[in-house]
């Protein structure tokens, strides 16, 4: 005699299907997962070695970074009359470079004796004097401490994460570096900075090789 479900019972069986696929499929991506670095002088020296390895790498930031363009004050109107009277519209243009935005190594060179590479995070920039310059600090990390200038706006001001929290140039840790980067100092104390990240993957091979002993006779 054929027993009939309830149309409960199959729609049960079918979430329970669907739990144990997108399970699978979690762990399948997980293991696959690239991990986020800084890019450390061993591995940059590695890669620099190989034929167009630099040009097919991606570089990432740390964290977010935003970067304020001010208009320069050549369009501001200028009137007296009795008091002295300006005008201006307050212009600015923002960048943001977030931590998903992928950049490229476009040149390097040395400052101060410590290794700068200059990245570009736009396909229009193709030249350091419109680059972001990261430098090799004395803990081997590559460190925000140039940005690029822009035609018709005053020097750039630089934020961690978002527009409330300005990064300043200063010394990492001792006056005795040799350069600047720019820093966020928490009120905790703690220092930030925006650091060169790349994504690595390791895959993990074993091979295995079985003998099968026959034993002794």
């Amino acid at each position: 005699m054929l027993k009939m479900r309830a149309p409960g019972d199959h729609r049960q069986r079918l979430l329970r299907a669907l739990s144990v696929l997108a399970l699978s499929a979690g762990l399948v991506s997980s293991t696959g997962c690239a991990k986020r670095l800084q890019l450390s002088p061993a591995e940059f020296e590695r890669i620099d070695k190989r034929e167009q390895a630099v040009e097919a790498l991606r570089v990432y930031v740390s964290k977010r970074l935003v970067v304020l363009y001010e208009a320069d004050d050549r369009g501001a109107s200028y009137e007296v009359d009795k008091t002295i009277n300006t005008s201006q519209d307050r212009q600015l243009l923002r960048i943001i470079v977030g931590r998903s935005t992928m950049g490229q190594i476009i040149d390097s060179e040395d400052r101060n004796g410590a290794p700068l590479l200059w990245v570009t995070y736009s396909s229009r920039c193709k030249d350091k004097d419109c680059a972001y310059g990261f430098v090799q600090t004395e803990d081997g990390v590559f460190r925000l401490a140039v940005l690029p200038a822009r035609d018709g706006y005053r020097e750039p001001k630089a934020y961690f994460k978002r527009e409330s929290k300005p990064l300043t140039l200063g010394k990492l840790k001792s006056l005795a570096e040799k350069n600047n980067v720019y820093l966020f100092k928490k009120k905790n104390g703690k220092v930030r900075t925006i650091d060169l990240i790349v994504k690595k993957r390791t895959d993990n091979k074993r091979q295995v090789d079985t003998i099968r002993d026959g034993g002794v006779r």
